[in-house]
C-alpha cells in the first residue's frame, strides 16, 4: 500500500472512529482538501498532517503511527514498539534533538582554519614565514595572508 493510500485510510478511519465529519476536521482548510486526502488524490505535507492531528485531538505522531500501521498491515502497538527499538538501538531514545538544523562549515573553511592553526603553531616555534611555507607545502603569500588575518 502506498503511503498516500495509507494516510487516506488512517485519516478516514480515525475520523469515522471519532464520529467526525470531514467539515469538522477541516477547521483551517477547505473541506474538499480533506476529501481529496481521504480519496488519496492528494499528498499531505507535514504541516497539514499536524493540523489534521490537532483537529482530531491527536498528537501528530499518533496520526503518523496509524498511517504506518495501515501501510504495513500491523497494529499501532507494533509500529510504536519498532520505533522505540530503533531509537533505543541508536541511543537516541532519551536524546534531546536540536530544534533547528545546524549549518556545517564548508570543507574549504575547515581546511583553511586547520592551515591557519598549523601556520600559527609553526610560527610560534620560531620558524620564518618562508620556512612555514616550505614545511606546509604552500606558497609564501598564503602564509602572509594567514599572518595578516591574525593581526
Amino acid at each position: 500500500m502506498s503511503l498516500r493510500n495509507a494516510f487516506a485510510a488512517a485519516l478516514q478511519f480515525v475520523r469515522a472512529h471519532q464520529g467526525l465529519s470531514q467539515r469538522a476536521v477541516a477547521s483551517t482548510m477547505d473541506q474538499s482538501h480533506v476529501s481529496r486526502l481521504e480519496g488519496a488524490t492528494r499528498s499531505v505535507s507535514l504541516e497539514v498532517s499536524e493540523e489534521l492531528a490537532e483537529a482530531l485531538q491527536l498528537h501528530p505522531m499518533s496520526l503518523l503511527t496509524l498511517v504506518y500501521a495501515a501501510q504495513s498491515g500491523q497494529s499501532p502497538q507494533t509500529i510504536l514498539q519498532r520505533t522505540r527499538d530503533d531509537l533505543e538501538s541508536l541511543a537516541l531514545l532519551n536524546a534531546v534533538v536540536p530544534a533547528a538544523p545546524t549549518r556545517p562549515d564548508h570543507p574549504r573553511v575547515v581546511e583553511a582554519a586547520e592551515l591557519g592553526r598549523q601556520v600559527s603553531d609553526l610560527l610560534a616555534e620560531g620558524n620564518s614565514q618562508a620556512e612555514v611555507a616550505r614545511l606546509l607545502g604552500v606558497s609564501r603569500s598564503t602564509i602572509t595572508r594567514h599572518v595578516q588575518r591574525k593581526s
